[in-house]
């Protein structure tokens, strides 16, 4: 059984850096996370991994000049000698004018238990388990390729001007792609704080059926289409809103859509998107790599733009509390909401598939990447299930296609969306979001893929 290292022996940890000689400030962050993946393809595992990883971020600021350090040395002296390094770099950086401080002393909010036991234990055995009851919804002939993770993370910060805090977390996480004879693919995924909160068979159902229904894919000619989305292609636009629209670095600095559109509509009334660490289902800690305990933030409320996520760098300039949602030490990036949520609706998807006359049924996105951040115009391609819709009814799969659309004019024309839930992932972490209906969207290219 792997324990956490607690609370205490980390602070002592974290004591030494706090009283690193010649620091005016210091932030000191303790990370923990251990966990293992386990690989397949072909229906079959190729790979274990497991790893077990501490290090120290020590953050200093002597003048008004930082500096930042990180050790795996996890050990007093090897914390010093890290502080005494963030101090040196610091003498020689120039001023940071923006630099805000170090967090001080606040309450954390109550976000319930985030940690579970047995998928911080679970082993190779669990992780395989639930990869065979994924691979066993396989129809004849398909072969299944994918991913099972467990991972547990121990976090501890202190700083100078008072903040102490320690939490736990776990996450558990499956991927797969079914691939068929005839080269068609389904995809399915999930992703929740325990192990025993997935479904690796209704997943590897999920995908195999979308697969078998992919295969021999018609014609398609590209053009503004009526869609319903599914979660995962859901997912990467909300995580491109997240890059483009919701930071406040990127208002202030000019480049976010919401610079100039803050308290206007931006979408459709039934869209509403907020980053939630309290909500059911968010997978995280209750402070961010600041050690500024997290806070709702409501980012699009019934289609206006009503917020934007700081750091404690954006909060200084802006003359506001900052919302928890920095990122680790040295950050060019500014804040980024982790913990997204869209709001879900009151119907189903096979209702909103009934309310398209024509359309297309889309369930992921891919190679996604950016046209016109401040515009929220994207292109990417369709993957992995691309259906027509006629007369309400999930038809015949077609070939994919390029898409090139700014995401929140698609959202403007959205008038449904699913009641429930799905946690999809990217590289940006873990999003909750449902189905949704938008009455166009545009595609610009057939994709030979």
């Amino acid at each position: 059984m792997t324990e956490p290292l607690g609370p205490q022996p980390l602070e002592a940890l974290l004591d030494v850096a706090l009283e690193a000689a010649g620091a005016d400030e210091v932030e000191a962050i303790a990370r923990r996370r251990w966990g293992g993946l386990c690989r397949f393809a072909r229906s079959a595992i190729h790979q274990h991994v497991d790893g077990d990883d501490t290090t120290i971020s020590v953050r200093v600021a002597v003048g008004g000049r930082v500096g930042t350090a990180v050790t795996n040395v996890v050990s007093p002296e090897g914390v010093a000698a890290a502080a005494a390094t963030a101090v040196t770099r610091a003498r020689l950086t120039p001023p940071d004018p923006s630099w805000p401080g170090v967090a001080p002393a606040g309450p954390l909010p109550r976000l319930g238990d985030r940690f579970d036991v047995a998928t911080a234990d679970a082993g190779p055995e669990r992780r395989a388990k639930a990869a065979a009851a994924l691979v066993g919804r396989l129809r004849p002939g398909q072969e299944a390729a994918g991913a099972v993770s467990t991972a547990a993370s121990e976090v501890a910060v202190a700083t100078t001007a008072g903040a102490r805090h320690h939490a736990l977390t776990t996450r558990a996480a499956l991927t797969t792609v079914v691939m068929g004879p005839g080269g068609e693919s389904g995809h399915s995924e999930d992703a929740a704080i325990a192990l025993d909160g997935l479904d690796p068979a209704g997943v590897g159902e999920e995908a195999a059926d979308t697969c078998a229904r992919a295969a021999d894919p018609g014609d398609v000619e590209p053009g503004v289409e009526e869609v319903v989305l599914g979660p995962s292609a859901v997912m990467t636009l909300m995580e491109w809103l997240a890059l483009t629209a919701f930071s406040a670095k990127a208002q202030q600095e000019g480049r976010s859509p919401f610079s100039e559109r803050m308290g206007e509509a931006v979408a459709s009334d039934v869209v509403t998107i907020a980053d939630d660490p309290l909500a059911d289902g968010v997978i995280g800690l209750p402070f961010d790599d600041e050690g500024t305990p997290c806070s709702r933030v409501d980012l699009i409320t019934k289609g206006v733009a009503t917020g934007v996520v700081h750091d404690r760098a954006t909060a200084a300039a802006a003359g506001v509390a900052p919302t928890g949602h920095g990122l680790p030490a040295p950050n060019p990036w500014g804040p980024l909401a982790r913990h997204l949520v869209f709001e879900p609706g009151g119907t189903s998807t096979e209702e909103l598939v009934a309310g398209v006359e024509r359309g297309l049924y889309v369930t992921r996105f891919w190679y996604t990447r950016a046209v016109n951040p401040k515009q929220t115009r994207v292109t990417g391609m369709t993957r992995d299930g691309t259906f027509r819709i006629e007369g309400g009814r999930l038809g015949r799969p077609v070939r994919n296609l390029r898409y090139n659309e700014s995401i929140l004019d698609a959202l403007a024309s959205c008038d449904g969306v699913a009641a429930a839930l799905r946690t999809c992932s990217d590289e940006l972490g873990d999003t909750r979001v449902p189905a949704v209906r938008l009455r166009r969207f545009s595609f610009t290219a057939v994709s030979d893929h």
